[in-house]
């Protein structure tokens, strides 16, 4: 990328960001989500299919290599539209299921090669021979993923996790739900925790007109997920209220945030500083970094087609990026509410 279009691509964000509105929150169970809108007309309208979407059409394929190797499926986009597939989004089947590591627009009638991180560690053969699209990581796990995938990034290009690490999360995620399945498949803990996961599905429902949401779990602001138009938010809600709703099963329950510090969190991100890199499909992939805060948006033709943004705090990570004790987490709910 050229300076001029690492500018303008970040610059295509950050003034996005700085438009939206973010409305009053609702709480359940250790959770709290706002809604946020957009002004209307503020970007164009794209015309994309979900990953869920596209494979239920039957335009979308997803399968192994030729030759399986672990990072990498193939995505073939049978469709005349281009297809949105989420970082994070899981993807059930094959020989193991996987998680995409990066956001990605599929252009119509294209094939990518697709890095994925698996989240089934103790399965390597086929349950048929292509995928289903499944659920979104977890909010912890799709930050910790990030902090791995904006190393390899700007060492190699490439948008590669650590896989013994993301193994490592699903462990710690099963044990506290105190489920584990044969294959320590994350799939599954989605499926024994599907009850509960349903009461957060029916206390967030759709907000009229939200392009996205920003999230607290326990107490502190956790981070949000954005989109270009209401559609895709609508489409995508409820997958992303159980990604949340899994870790605020977990969490010790807090006061509810208040609105001003969500949206303190798109403020953090005025003057923010980006990493852009080619897309894995169209536009471009760019990493921010703002005050307390870090992101990831992917830019199409300048158009923020999906935003992610995690809340950083003081010492709350380790080199890996793994959540510190809960006791410490306390610490942190009180430094938040110090700023």
């Amino acid at each position: 990328m050229t300076d001029s279009t690492e500018g303008k691509a970040t610059r295509a964000v950050l003034e996005w960001l700085g438009g939206l509105g973010v409305g009053e929150g609702t709480a359940h169970g250790g959770m709290t989500l706002f809604p946020v809108t957009a002004k209307p007309g503020q970007t164009p309208v794209l015309e994309y299919r979900t990953l869920a979407e596209g494979i239920a059409e039957g335009r979308l394929i997803v399968r192994e290599r030729p030759s399986a190797s672990v990072p990498e499926l193939v995505l073939v986009n049978r469709g005349t539209t281009m297809a949105l597939i989420l970082d994070g989004e899981e993807i059930v089947g094959g020989k193991q299921n996987r998680i995409v590591n990066a956001s990605f627009l599929a252009a119509a009638g294209s094939e990518v090669l697709l890095p994925v991180t698996c989240v089934e560690h103790g399965r390597w053969h086929d349950v048929s021979p292509v995928f289903a699209a499944g659920e979104a990581s977890p909010h912890t796990l799709k930050r910790e993923k990030l902090l791995q995938v904006n190393a390899s990034l700007r060492a190699t290009g490439r948008a590669e996790a650590d896989q013994g690490a993301v193994w490592d999360h699903v462990a710690r995620l099963e044990a506290r739900v105190g489920r584990s399945s044969p294959t320590g498949a994350m799939h599954e803990v989605y499926v024994s925790q599907g009850g509960q996961l349903a009461a957060y599905e029916r206390a967030f429902p759709y907000h009229e007109g939200a392009v996205g949401m920003i999230v607290s779990l326990g107490g502190w602001l956790a981070g949000a997920d954005l989109f270009d138009q209401p559609r895709t938010a609508r489409t995508l809600w409820a997958k992303l209220v159980r990604s949340y709703a899994l870790d605020a099963l977990s969490e010790e329950v807090g006061q509810p945030v208040v609105r001003d510090r969500a949206v303190k969190l798109l403020g953090r991100f005025q003057g923010a500083s980006g990493e852009v890199y080619p897309s894995l499909g169209l536009g471009e992939d760019v990493r921010l970094r703002g005050d307390g805060a870090v992101g990831s948006a992917l830019v199409y033709g300048g158009t923020p087609v999906h935003v992610s943004l995690f809340r950083t705090y003081r010492n709350s990570h380790s080199g890996r990026g793994r959540m510190v004790s809960s006791s410490a987490r306390r610490n942190l709910r009180r430094e938040q509410g110090a700023h």
